[in-house]
């Protein structure tokens, strides 16, 4: 049984902010709750107040500006994967977006949700390394803007004090050339927790078949999200060969027990996770720039 609550639903960020700053940590931010109202069930949150952002339309926008592309923290992955202006400048977001639960969850479930319950497993969250993406923060005191992989401090648990609220995701308009890929493994092809991820962004230099740029990140591999350095360095600057593939793969597999240490699934999971980054970078360099 969900315990009493007390409940408001802001019109304005200002409003959510003093609202939120009032509470602190007796107040859960509420938009989806595809994940909150699982944790209110088992007893395992029990705030004072759910604030409602839903209704805040700055946080419901998808929107090009200054070179970024900005979505609020409320919306949807359903509206991430159809968007048209996320599909052009970030495709491997709307991709994973895509494979997010059940058409019900997508279209309940948001981004800022995915990304502060902070799953290792969330599907959205290494496509955005990978865009090199931004999260606005804002309280009473202010406006931060804050590197993706600096919000996260372990498995489902985030850097936001309580009196803070993320109100936006953003990451630069890709130059051209640039293609990406995201790929996934779980149990089940649809409406499962993905395994592992992987998600690449590259750009062949022009004329050349070599790797000028790449950046790689991995999902539910690794305590916190990163960007997965060692392998990057293995193939910029290389052609994409088997065998510079080969150690990249075997660098992220490195790094995976590197941040999680050896445990009796290391042995399936290091070649497993190999096999899917191979997969994710040949789809990426099949992809049209």
């Amino acid at each position: 049984m969900i315990p009493p609550f007390e409940y408001q639903s802001p019109e304005t960020l200002t409003e959510a902010c003093r609202v939120l700053g009032e509470w602190g940590p007796r107040g859960k931010i509420i938009a989806g709750g595809t994940d909150l109202v699982i944790s209110l069930r088992k007893g395992e949150a029990r705030p004072q107040i759910l604030i409602d952002v839903t209704r805040i339309p700055e946080l419901r926008r998808i929107e090009e500006a200054g070179g970024k592309i900005g979505i609020g923290a409320a919306v949807t992955h359903g509206e991430i994967a159809s968007s048209k202006l996320i599909q052009r400048y970030g495709k491997v977001l709307s991709d994973a977006a895509s494979w997010v639960g059940s058409p019900q969850i997508r279209n309940l479930g948001t981004i800022g949700g995915n990304i502060v319950n902070a799953s290792p497993a969330a599907d959205t969250i290494s496509p955005l390394m990978v865009l090199e993406a931004v999260g606005r923060v804002v309280s009473k005191k202010g406006v931060t803007e804050v590197p993706l992989a600096e919000l996260f401090r372990g498995p489902y648990q985030t850097n936001l004090k309580p009196d803070e609220l993320l109100a936006q995701i953003s990451f630069p308009k890709l130059p051209s050339g640039f293609r990406g890929s995201f790929v996934r493994l779980a149990r089940r092809e649809a409406m499962a927790i993905a395994r592992m991820s992987v998600a690449v962004m590259l750009r062949m230099a022009r004329g050349e078949d070599r790797i000028e740029e790449i950046r790689i990140s991995a999902g539910a591999v690794t305590p916190t999200p990163h960007r997965i350095a060692e392998a990057e360095s293995v193939l910029r600057g290389k052609p994409p060969d088997e065998e510079t593939m080969k150690k990249a793969a075997q660098c992220l597999s490195g790094n995976m027990v590197r941040w999680s240490g050896v445990r009796p699934s290391t042995v399936y999971k290091a070649p497993v996770v190999e096999a899917l980054f191979r997969r994710c970078l040949r789809q990426a360099l099949e992809e049209k720039p």
